[in-house]
């Protein structure tokens, strides 16, 4: 291996190291309980080591943002494979709610953390959300092209969809279950998920 090649491992290997801090301070304290100076302490570098490789606090989230992004799609977009729009959709909204529940710290950095982080909506993180979301909304548009729904509104159904299926996942994420049983709460929300996709149809 290279000089080049082997500073270049080395610099994404520091980088991970900073990102695998972060989220793990994230999980424990939250965003406002991050800091550049907290995540140094963790990793056992100076915070001018951190400023090496990220700006600022706000770099650090875009980049662990990126990261949840890419995980999401990965764990979903398997769907493309499935041809029937309908199952598609089906398998589309169980694999989110699981996506959510098996990863509740990266959907609480993408879709609940209130954060003061600026330009949000350039940064890449977003253009992967947004390219998933697109394909969420194409296999809606397919359901009504093949009259599964008896409205035409796709835009709506497709937000009514996305909008119970984040509702389900945010009230697991956020531990608001508590007043079902915790061996039933994933069931529950799968279930949920599949009961307003069939009560769609009438929409």
């Amino acid at each position: 291996m290279g000089i080049v090649s082997r500073k270049e491992r080395e610099k994404e290997e520091m980088r991970q190291l900073i990102l695998g801090a972060a989220l793990k301070l994230f999980r424990e304290k939250g965003y406002d309980g991050v800091s550049i100076r907290n995540i140094a302490e963790a990793i056992e570098y100076s915070p001018a080591t951190i400023y090496l490789y990220y700006k600022d606090k706000s770099e650090i989230f875009f980049a662990l943002q990126y990261e949840a992004a890419a995980v999401k799609r990965d764990h979903i977009m398997p769907v493309v494979e499935i041809e029937n729009p309908w199952e598609r959709l089906v398998e589309f909204g169980r694999r989110y709610i699981d996506f959510g529940m098996k990863h509740p710290d990266l959907y609480d950095l993408l879709f609940i953390t209130l954060t003061p982080m600026e330009s949000m909506e350039n940064q890449e993180c977003w253009k992967l959300g947004i390219a998933t979301h697109s394909f969420f909304v194409e296999t809606v548009q397919a359901c009504v092209d093949a009259r599964y729904f008896k409205s035409t509104d796709t835009e709506t159904i497709a937000y009514t969809l996305w909008c119970h299926a984040h509702g389900l996942v945010s009230l697991f994420v956020r531990e608001r279950m508590r007043m079902y049983p915790e061996e039933k709460r994933e069931e529950l929300a799968r279930k949920s998920f599949a009961m307003i996709v069939k009560m769609a149809e009438n929409l």
